[in-house]
């Protein structure tokens, strides 16, 4: 039977919230860092294996520094506690860093995006204007869920960079339609959207056209060849010389030289040109106006900030098309920015300046919350406000990009990630040393207090201490189990994550990739809201029927919801994919509110065996054990999608047995990892009755009265 918390071990809960802002913090940041690693390649134009390693080996810096912050941690010892200098120096220092992540100059882009509305012609949910800002996103996406199945919208956005941009010259821009990654269908095609840095530039002969057809126009190619979206190769050019200095173009463009027969031409003096609704449509910020470049009339923009050459009712069948081509010219000053090892080696090695000061912060945070009460139940009611506090970020972060990359607010996807950076590094600051300031450590022996002896072991007694120390916690049983239990739900929901998006487009959808992303964002943000409430819903079970059974209660429904994915997830009614989300959600909902509190009455019991204690050690050790998990699930997940036989290409048209496989594995291994865990925690020794009993023993050692 539960016991009465006594009021001196109860944390306030002004007291609990200042916690759960430090837990806020802690997920800004990292969800700052993971969600705005696209801009490195959307605005540098960087490879996507170099963004790969600089998102991979800081993390494994970060899993490596993490015992080692928690052990200096333990055995600090200041007028101000053991945790409280790392809370402030460690949030001031991630903030300031990270903002200066994010200084790197941007080569100047201009941006092409190709949009087709399917064969109903009408814009979906899944396509926000770009000029309307996010708020209008926002509610785009509230309608999708009711109108998923009518989603059938696709688009894709190819950057152009120097050197392929000149200041005033002529470049003739060919870009293979197969470099529009996402635009899996291009038989509707509605808009042609340009954007970027430029501010005012001449066009001329913009056309479709087919490549390799008898006649046709071969593509010149310059520099590393034909374009890829955003990942920095040079598009095909053809540049052509003008007067250095000019304002305007003082010769004509290249004369095209594809046949008519394999053209699609929009403007164009060389070719008959379809119907064209808007060169710059209502809502766009864009100036068009006629003009002439060495007698051919050409379309000239200024004040550009985002134009959409729409083509209302008349879209564009270009399935037979194989090119885009435009003539562009700009008298603005263009630069290149930095050279790609430069960016690569600037961002790795401040990256791990970040993780190091981000692990300052994170890691005594987390060792002060398995101090703030000695009580059982108390703890659990601690953890579950930090969990219901932190996790409001995660309502946020799925944004950052999403404002990174609006061009009616930034000309520049890096000007956008400079923007959000400044508001992380303000919100880690003013939010992130509220701990450091508010709240205040127990008091307790064997924890290295102000009042302990100040002169310390040398380097070598130090790291004897560390590994000794390491090896302890290593092998402490209880922890072990809360570890593996952590280990098999997390990590299994990390190695099938992807799963998910693919049976939801290839299966659920039928092939429609639009479709099936928008139907994943209804699933996931359903999930994200319920899961505030099952914090609340775990948090009161755990003090009424004990942690571990709140932990199998929890656990099971989201098993539950693993099995009604087999069933829900089903093209014939699309939208029942939403009822196993609540389910799923108890699952690392309930993990990560119960792990806090009973690694705290692990520690008690550790302190029980050795004298010390070692919160920082414990925390620190847990959450390296999920890092490495979790990069190990990373690569058995790509390894088991690979198995599937999965290609993308094909769209619904895939191999036999692979959607079978993709949704056995997306069901069934959390589901197995999750039965295991429960059987993990079902040997996990420690009650409320036995915590009780340790806590007495300890409070008899420092001779302080345990309340009834």
């Amino acid at each position: 039977m539960s016991h009465r918390t006594a009021p001196e071990d109860r944390v306030s809960f002004p007291h609990k919230i200042v916690y759960g802002v430090g837990g806020f913090t802690n997920n800004l940041l990292a969800q700052g860092i993971g969600n705005m690693m696209a801009v490195l390649t959307l605005a540098l134009g960087m490879d996507f294996r170099a963004v790969g390693l600089l998102g991979g080996l800081p993390r494994l810096f970060d899993a490596l520094t993490d015992p080692v912050v928690g052990f200096v941690s333990d055995r600090t010892r200041s007028r101000w506690g053991r945790r409280r200098p790392f809370l402030f120096v460690g949030a001031i220092s991630a903030g300031v860093i990270f903002l200066l992540l994010w200084q790197m100059p941007a080569p100047t882009q201009l941006r092409l995006k190709l949009v087709d509305y399917g064969p109903d012609g009408v814009a979906g949910a899944s396509q926000a204007d770009d000029s309307a800002g996010w708020l209008a996103a926002a509610g785009d996406a509230l309608t999708a869920i009711f109108t998923v199945e009518a989603i059938d919208d696709v688009e894709d956005e190819v950057s152009i960079r120097p050197p392929t941009l000149v200041t005033g010259t002529w470049v003739s821009v060919d870009l293979p339609l197969t470099d529009f990654n996402g635009l899996a269908t291009r038989g509707h095609l509605s808009r042609i959207l340009i954007s970027g840095d430029l501010t005012e530039i001449h066009v001329d002969n913009v056309y479709f056209y087919r490549s390799g057809a008898p006649g046709s126009e071969e593509p010149p190619t310059s520099g590393e060849g034909e374009g890829v979206p955003d990942s920095g190769s040079t598009p095909a050019v053809s540049p052509v010389q003008d007067v250095e200095g000019l304002a305007v173009p003082n010769i004509a463009a290249p004369t095209p030289t594809a046949a008519p027969e394999d053209v699609i031409s929009l403007f164009s003096g060389a070719y008959e040109a379809v119907p064209v609704q808007s060169w710059s449509a209502d809502r766009a910020e864009a100036e068009v106006a006629d003009a002439e470049a060495g007698g051919d009339e050409v379309k000239h923009y200024t004040d550009l900030r985002l134009a959409r050459i729409d083509f209302g009712a008349n879209p564009i069948d270009a399935r037979g098309m194989t090119h885009l081509h435009m003539d562009i010219w700009t008298p603005e000053e263009t630069g290149e920015g930095w050279s790609q090892r430069s960016y690569f080696w600037y961002f790795l090695i401040g990256s791990f300046v970040f993780f190091l000061a981000y692990t300052v912060f994170a890691t005594p945070w987390v060792a002060l919350g398995y101090e703030l009460t000695p009580d059982y139940n108390e703890r659990t009611r601690l953890m579950g406000v930090q969990n219901f506090v932190s996790n409001t970020v995660f309502v946020i972060g799925p944004w950052f990009l999403a404002i990174v990359t609006n061009a009616a607010w930034f000309r520049n996807q890096m000007d956008g990630a400079r923007f959000v950076a400044l508001a992380i590094c303000v919100t880690t600051i003013a939010l992130g040393v509220l701990p450091a300031i508010f709240l205040r450590e127990r008091a307790l022996a064997g924890s290295g207090g102000a009042e302990a002896d100040r002169d310390g072991p040398g380097p070598r007694e130090s790291t004897l201490e560390f590994l000794r120390g390491l090896w302890q916690t290593l092998r402490t049983g209880p922890f072990l189990l809360l570890c593996v239990a952590t280990f098999l739900m997390f990590n299994s929901f990390i190695m099938i994550s992807q799963f998910q998006f693919w049976v939801f487009a290839y299966y659920v959808a039928g092939g429609n990739v639009a479709e099936g992303a928008g139907l994943a964002g209804v699933v996931g943000s359903l999930g994200t809201v319920t899961g505030f409430l099952v914090i609340a819903i775990v948090t009161w079970l755990g003090t009424r029927i004990g942690k571990k059974n709140a932990f199998f209660v929890s656990t099971g429904i989201s098993m539950v919801g693993y099995a009604l994915k087999w069933f829900c997830y089903t093209p014939e009614v699309p939208l029942l994919a939403l009822l196993p989300a609540p389910f799923l959600a108890f699952g690392l909902g309930g993990l990560f509110t119960l792990m806090g509190s009973m690694i705290a009455d692990v520690v008690d019991l550790d302190e029980l065996t050795t004298g010390e204690r070692r919160e920082g050690m414990f925390g620190s050790v847990f959450w390296w054990m999920v890092k490495l998990g979790q990069s190990g699930a990373i690569l058995v997940g790509g390894f088991l999608l690979y198995s599937t036989g999965l290609d993308a290409s094909l769209g619904a048209n895939q191999p036999e047995g692979t959607i079978f496989w993709l949704r056995f594995y997306d069901a069934f291994v959390p589901l197995a990892a999750s039965a295991i865990a429960i059987y993990a925690v079902y040997r996990y020794p420690i009650t409320e009755r036995s915590a009780l009993e340790v806590r007495k023993e300890l409070e008899r050692r420092r001779g302080v009265a345990v309340p009834a």
